[in-house]
């Protein structure tokens, strides 16, 4: 059976840089297609990534060889310029609007943001991977000004928010207002303090797995 065959539908992947999908995110695709899923992905692959030009030509062929449908998407990884990222938004605008998406997950702050406001101009629901919060103790009052009031509105427009870290996961719980399942299990967090590990490659798979084997309330899916 294909990915898709059993009619759970689109998933779209977003990431702001082609790294995030390659070094990250590949496992959960796989584990998106076992569920039924057909997978789209959408990230930069021309700017701002880690890997080489060579290595982002293999990302893509092995995406192809998954049965993975990959866009180019000019998302950015600041705000600045704002042009960007109005650019940015109006595709992923285009792009919901021709294919029909389940829901979407997203990374990254600026990314996330994008992907956040299109989903819910779309009525899309959105799982969201936060790899470190830019506003920590001792952060840059500036960081705070601008990207704590943005999270904090935007979580309302998050069905899921995985965190990677003990922090943030806290953080989260108190401030934020993500709905349903808010975040993903940290270690120790499980029933009988069994640990569940979740790093930023794993945070996805992992809270998946809490979900299926302790009845998490969050159900994806139409």
């Amino acid at each position: 059976m294909s990915a898709g065959e059993n009619g759970k539908g689109k998933v779209l992947m977003l990431s702001s840089v082609a790294s995030m999908i390659d070094q990250f995110n590949m496992p959960n695709i796989r584990l998106l297609q076992e569920m039924g899923y057909e997978v789209h992905v959408a990230c930069n692959f021309k700017e701002g990534s880690t890997c080489s030009d060579g290595r982002i030509e293999d990302l893509q062929e092995r995406l192809r060889s998954m049965h993975v449908v990959w866009r180019q998407w000019d998302c950015p990884r600041t705000i600045c310029p704002v042009v960007k990222c109005i650019r940015a938004l109006r595709q992923l605008w285009k792009l919901t609007g021709k294919q029909r998406y389940a829901w979407i997950h997203c990374h990254s702050p600026v990314g996330g943001a994008i992907a956040r406001i299109v989903a819910h101009g779309r009525n899309i629901r959105v799982i969201y991977t936060a790899h470190g919060f830019h506003f920590y103790k001792g952060a840059p009052v500036k960081n705070w000004l601008l990207y704590y009031p943005a999270e904090k509105l935007l979580s309302y427009w998050t069905e899921v928010l995985l965190t990677v870290n003990r922090e943030d996961y806290r953080f989260a719980k108190r401030n934020f207002h993500a709905k349903k399942c808010t975040v993903c299990p940290e270690p120790g967090s499980g029933p009988g303090g069994r640990c569940i590990r979740t790093g930023a490659g794993e945070s996805f798979a992992a809270f998946f797995t809490y979900r299926n084997r302790h009845g998490c309330c969050f159900r994806l899916g139409s």
